[in-house]
This record gives structure tokens, sequence and C-alpha cells, in this order.
């Protein structure tokens, strides 16, 4: 009975060490999830600003081509203006899903890991060590350890 104690240990430490590099690993994921998502926001936030100094643009060009065809700010200048901004909020709300669903996979995959991770740790293997070792400790005196 004594050399399955240490056996029972020995695979006992084993799966704890791996429980470790797995929690390390998560950890790691879950870092490089952040990163990857701030990084698609401040992508989105730089586009959408981009956007809008382009459509600062066009507006002040349009303006300027009715100006010089003596084309008031009446009724056909303001559809040009309203049409030219509803394309660039159109854009943005592209942009917004665009970014909102990467960073819903990058949520996913990290759910993912994480429940893969728990299941692992279920595994028959480490609920057997686990096992050997509780059997061990009840039928094994302390004082023969």
């Amino acid at each position: 009975m004594g050399g399955v104690l240490p056996t029972a240990a020995m695979s006992v430490l084993q799966v704890g060490l791996e429980a470790a590099q797995k929690g390390n690993q998560v950890a790691a994921q879950e870092a490089a999830a952040r990163g990857r998502t701030e990084q698609i926001r401040q992508t989105q936030q730089i586009d959408e600003r981009q956007r809008r100094d382009r459509l600062r643009r066009a507006l002040a060009t349009q303006r300027a081509r009715f100006g010089a065809q003596g084309i008031g700010t009446g009724g056909s200048s303001r559809a040009v203006f309203a049409g030219l901004a509803a394309e660039a909020e159109q854009e943005n709300a592209d942009s917004r899903a665009l970014a909102s669903t990467r960073i819903g996979q990058i949520d996913d995959q990290l759910a993912w890991s994480r429940k893969r991770n728990l299941l692992e740790a279920s595994r028959p293997g480490n609920r057997m060590a686990f096992g050997l070792l509780q059997k061990g400790f009840r039928n094994v005196p302390l004082l023969e350890i």
C-alpha cells in the first residue's frame, strides 16, 4: 500500500501542474483577447474620425461648387448634403457592426477556451488520480508515511 500513495501523489502533483499551466494559458489568452479588442476599438475610432473629416471636406467642396454655380442652400443642395451625411452615417454603422462582430468572435473564442480548460480538468485521468489519492489517505496510516 505504501507504493500507491507516492504514485497517486505524483499523479495529483502532475495534474496540479497541468492545471497551473492551463491557468497561465487562459490568463495569456485573456490578455491577448483584451489587446485585440482594444485594437479593434481604436481602429474603429480612427476610421470614424477619418470619415467625419472626409464628410466635412466633401460638404465644403460641394458648398463651394454650388456657390460657384449660383445655387443657394435650398432644396436640391440640402438633398445632396443630406445624402452625403446619410452615406457617411451608413459607413459608420457598418463599421460599428463589423467591429462588434469581430469583438464577439474574440469573446466567443475566449469563452470556448475557458470551457475547454474546465472540461479537460474533469477528464477521467484527473478524476482517477484524485480518487487514488483519496483512497490512499483513507487506507494508509499517517505514521507509516
